[in-house]
């Protein structure tokens, strides 16, 4: 989540998160688990994330800077006309202990990002509410927790220890979250469109309109699918961190920087 890059790619740091990721499938062999708790697991997750970078946003130093950048967020666009805001010294609040001081001016870009980025994840809620109610349990509750405590760790090291947050815009944070739930939409309607095309060419080279398919293993099958796309994406996240030069799908989770 920085536009500086480290000069080494260690792979082995990459294993925690590795194994968090693929506590979903022990879940399915282990727990019983159903295709709808691993999604609601990973629901939480991306949740939780988009509070936490959301915080992480308004410790963030340089202001918002629209020219130049290909994505923008919810509410925010080439034309958006700037406050006055960011072109006058910030005012931070400074806090006690080790934090560094937060910038109210980057509160309004975080209840944005709040407003659309929950709006999202709380679809679900309306559409299927008994559905989310019944898939949550303490077990995926606490797995989901596990694999947002790595990125949490990352802004520990990296963003504070580091203190990346003199590098960054609150427009550069918020991107981390909101580039991760865009391509969760857009990968889960893929699989969901594609599962249903690959059911209905089943149904037509049957000898008779119903196919039986274990339920066991159509459960693995589609819990394997989301969970090596969300490997993919914490995989090029992490390649887009570390490789002094990421290239291909990584580069797209590297927020904008304008001054590059």
């Amino acid at each position: 989540m920085s536009p500086r890059r480290n000069e080494t790619l260690g792979t082995l740091a990459f294993a925690p998160t590795l194994l968090s990721n693929l506590l979903p499938v022990v879940g399915i062999v282990a727990l019983d688990w159903r295709l709808v708790e691993v999604l609601a697991m990973y629901w939480l997750e991306l949740g939780t994330t988009l509070l936490v970078y959301g915080v992480a946003a308004l410790f963030a130093r340089r202001p918002v800077v629209l020219d130049g950048r290909t994505l923008f967020l919810p509410g925010v666009s080439n034309d958006t006309e700037r406050h006055e805001k960011w072109d006058r010294a910030p005012n931070p609040v400074e806090l006690p202990g080790p934090l560094p001081p937060v910038y109210p001016r980057n509160a309004r870009l975080v209840r944005l990002s709040f407003v659309w980025g929950f709006g999202f994840l709380a679809f679900p809620l309306y559409a299927e509410p008994k559905l989310i109610a019944d898939a949550l349990s303490p077990a995926l509750v606490l797995t989901a927790l596990a694999m947002v405590a790595s990125h949490v760790d990352q802004l520990r090291r990296e963003f504070f220890g580091e203190r990346r947050y003199e590098e960054m815009s609150a427009h550069m944070v918020l991107e981390v979250p909101g580039r991760l739930l865009f391509f969760a939409i857009c990968y889960l309607a893929l699989v969901g469109a594609c599962g249903m095309v690959l059911a209905l060419l089943a149904v037509g080279v049957a000898d008779s309109n119903t196919v039986v398919v274990p339920a066991f293993e159509t459960e693995l099958a589609a819990t394997t699918v989301v969970v090596v796309g969300m490997l993919l994406v914490e995989w090029s996240r992490f390649r887009a961190e570390h490789d002094p030069e990421p290239s291909g799908f990584a580069t797209w989770f590297l927020p904008d920087d304008p001054r590059e």
